[in-house]
């Protein structure tokens, strides 16, 4: 009983179990809906006895009642299915993200890291085992099921006439097939649950995939960027002669250090002949640049 007040309850309490059997029970929770993703199973409830006549007179307020009742079942209905729905757009967030990482891990890991390379595999394997049965239970859940409700029978009889209203026989029927739709309910939300736990350890799986990989290949240098120039590159004819002009007075500097010595006379006429040759390639250079170049793009 709540210390606040009477009427007014509290949230779910904690089971008081050990952490070892926690661990055995979420086993054999998860064996369970594994079991139930791939289970065939009949297409509708198993049918509940007839329903007994009311010793009391039904009013109008009771066969509300009764609806009321029914129009529950048809809403948890809809709200199991939108909760499938809700699965799908999270598979379709994770199975992109799954073969992006599969194809990085396969194609960038370098071959000192083979180790992690084939850990990182088998969980990223694991994960998509895990998201292909997620999706069947989701598409299990979402498919067509029978559902119950009020049809010509309830007015018509066998004899094809229409039979005189009764608040009785009316109410009966909507709490018949309420029964028989809320049975398909929990039917559909085993499935409901089997698809969040299933695609809730595929995440855990790339996770554990992502994380050791993502510091493992942290490390690894960039290789450097290539750059491919496609087309005429053009040079303006006042670079070609400043750098003429640089390289003789590069020359003239040297010819004056150099000019000592006998040796030295040697050295500076092989640095002739390389400035020659040099200033040939310039000048061809500033003979094949156009009128009005424009400079380096």
């Amino acid at each position: 009983m709540s210390p606040k007040s009477p009427f007014i309850a509290d949230p779910p309490l904690p089971i008081s179990r050990t952490s070892l059997k926690h661990l055995r029970h979420l086993a054999a929770s998860f064996w369970w809906i594994l079991w139930q993703v791939l289970t065939p199973f009949r297409s509708r409830p198993e049918a509940i006895n007839d329903l007994p006549e009311p010793a009391v007179k039904v009013t109008e307020a009771q066969v509300k009642q009764c609806q009321w009742v029914f129009d529950q079942a048809a809403a948890r209905r809809v709200l199991l299915e939108q909760k499938a729905q809700s699965t799908f757009g999270l598979m379709l967030f994770l199975v992109p993200l799954l073969a992006s990482l599969f194809v990085f891990v396969i194609s960038k890991s370098p071959a000192a890291h083979r180790a992690l390379r084939l850990f990182t595999v088998e969980l990223l394997g694991l994960s998509a085992i895990l998201l292909f049965l997620g999706f069947i239970a989701a598409v299990r859940d979402i498919s067509v099921k029978a559902h119950e409700t009020l049809y010509l029978h309830s007015i018509i009889d066998g004899a094809g006439q229409f039979r005189e209203y009764n608040e009785g026989f009316h109410a009966r029927g909507l709490l018949y097939c309420a029964a028989m739709n809320e049975a398909m309910n929990d039917h559909i939300a085993q499935f409901v649950k089997g698809a969040h736990v299933l695609t809730a350890a595929a995440v855990i799986a790339v996770v554990l995939a992502a994380v050791p990989t993502g510091f493992a290949f942290s490390g690894i240098p960039t290789s450097p960027a290539e750059m491919k120039i496609v087309g005429p590159v053009n040079v303006s004819a006042a670079e070609v002669l400043a750098l003429r002009d640089e390289v003789a007075n590069l020359k003239a500097n040297v010819g004056r250090l150099l000019a000592g010595s006998q040796s030295a006379a040697r050295d500076v006429k092989r640095l002739e002949e390389e400035f020659a040759r040099l200033d040939a390639r310039l000048s061809k250079m500033q003979r094949a640049l156009p009128a009005g170049a424009a400079k380096s793009k």
